[in-house]
């Protein structure tokens, strides 16, 4: 069965005993088509109906080309769409097939309408005699008629409702936190934020609110509401902030608010968003009224902001024509104050410019310091010169200081002067051997400066005597 009608869907719902106002035949387009993403789809059309699949039809290929779907209450087919599109899919169709009677069946049913029973085919206006309806059947209608505008208007509620709706992230209360979650006080936040905006009854917002929870936090969740059936979405949010939240009591926030200053490099309208944050806090641990926010919060910018931060400065002067402006008011100050100084800044930093000396100064510049190099290294050649003349006598001295000199007894003295020890080639006081009148050409000096083979003799006073002349040639 490849097409469906109305009286098939009728037929399909009597053979698998399912009731025909709360079912409806699901056909198209179903190729490679789950069962989660049907649910998916359902779910978001029917919301608290909860649907679920009761059949399953297939074509001789093993396709896929229809489903039953049974509800757990009536439909209004009027007021629902004919044709569904899929949000995973956009360009794919599905097609809802209401299951009704045929019209012969319907024919021989009598049509009921308060306390006037026609027999469809004949004139209505029969029952009411030659004038038409009567004055009880015209009642009898408006009846009806209110009946069927609350119906559309509640449908009309449902569709504002979800039409608007956007899912909440996941939290599961898991640490750490798994990929495509959100941590507690992330998800506490926007979940505050937009049960307050949802307007909806509160079995929807607890409904949303338990759709976004996974494992541990479901857990909780699910038993609050069994020691407390009447529960509501405050006393959700109470029972996930016993378990994942900071057991922070009023006094801790406060002088944690007291304490929380600007931190160095931090921009002033950030320290205004962390000191909201603990704000928030204290109001739900029912610290601070809403009317002393904003008095309290400007307090403790001025205290807590930096004392450098021309910002801060800025709005110290300010803070007594400011008044106690809301965050919005205040956000606004502090943003455009940034933002001119950051102009400012830019501004002047454009204006500031490098001077680059061209090629000929450049070179100039280096001939001097050349010229300079130069002479400079002459000055130190003249004085190293100076200094080596100088210092050559005593250089000399010391070497021949350290040299041990015989005192005719068979040690060594260091140190001492040549008036005090004799010359090592003629044993005279007076002169070093450097300058001995026999001079340095003799055979017996080597080239060393050590006598060769030339005897020494002591005298009677110990002093070294000079050596005995060898005979020329």
């Amino acid at each position: 069965m490849n097409q469906y009608n109305s009286s098939e869907a009728f037929d399909w719902c009597i053979r698998k005993g399912v009731t025909p106002e709360r079912s409806f035949v699901l056909c198209g387009d179903l190729t490679d088509i789950t069962d989660g993403t049907i649910m998916t789809e359902m779910l978001f059309l029917f919301g608290i109906k909860q649907p679920k699949i009761s059949d399953k039809q297939f074509r001789e290929n093993g396709e896929l080309c229809a489903v039953l779907i049974t509800t757990s209450q009536d439909l209004e087919s009027e007021l629902l769409p004919k044709v569904v599109a899929v949000r995973s899919n956009p360009n794919r169709r599905w097609k809802i097939i209401w299951p009704e009677k045929e019209d012969s069946e319907r024919a021989a049913e009598p049509l009921v309408m308060g306390d006037m029973s026609v027999t469809a085919g004949r004139d209505p206006s029969a029952a009411g005699g030659e004038g038409g309806p009567s004055q009880g059947t015209e009642e009898k209608l408006g009846n009806q008629l209110e009946v069927i505008a609350d119906k559309v208007v509640h449908q009309l509620e449902r569709w504002h409702y979800e039409g608007s709706y956007r899912r909440l992230r996941i939290f599961s209360g898991i640490l750490p936190v798994p990929t495509g979650e959100e941590p507690y006080e992330a998800w506490r936040e926007a979940a505050i934020q937009q049960s307050e905006e949802w307007h909806c009854p509160d079995h929807i917002k607890k409904q949303r609110i338990v759709e976004s929870l996974r494992g541990p936090a479901m857990g909780i969740i699910q038993a609050t509401r069994k020691s407390n059936p009447e529960a509501t979405v405050a006393d959700y949010f109470q029972a996930l902030e016993y378990t994942y939240g900071t057991l922070e009591d009023v006094g801790d926030l406060v002088a944690r608010f007291n304490h929380t200053y600007q931190e160095t490099g931090e921009k002033l309208s950030q320290y205004v968003y962390r000191l909201d944050k603990i704000i928030h806090k204290i109001i739900d641990k029912g610290g601070l009224s809403p009317a002393e926010v904003n008095s309290s919060r400007l307090k403790q910018v001025i205290r807590g902001a930096l004392t450098t931060d021309p910002v801060a400065q800025r709005l110290r002067c300010t803070a007594l024509l400011l008044g106690s402006p809301t965050l919005n008011d205040l956000i606004k100050e502090i943003t455009q104050e940034e933002a001119l100084i950051a102009n400012r800044e830019k501004t002047h930093a454009k204006a500031v410019k490098v001077v680059i000396p061209s090629s000929e100064t450049q070179g100039s510049r280096d001939d001097k310091l050349l010229t300079l190099v130069e002479e400079q290294n002459k000055k130190m050649d003249q004085l190293i010169l100076a200094l080596n003349q100088r210092m050559a006598p005593s250089n000399v001295a010391s070497r021949n200081s350290i040299r041990g000199i015989n005192n005719g007894r068979g040690n060594f003295r260091r140190g001492g002067d040549f008036t005090s020890r004799g010359c090592f080639r003629c044993g005279q006081l007076g002169h070093w051997v450097m300058n001995c009148p026999l001079g340095w050409g003799n055979s017996e000096v080597g080239t060393t400066g050590q006598l060769d083979n030339v005897p020494i003799q002591g005298n009677d006073s110990g002093r070294l005597a000079g050596p005995s002349p060898s005979p020329r040639n």
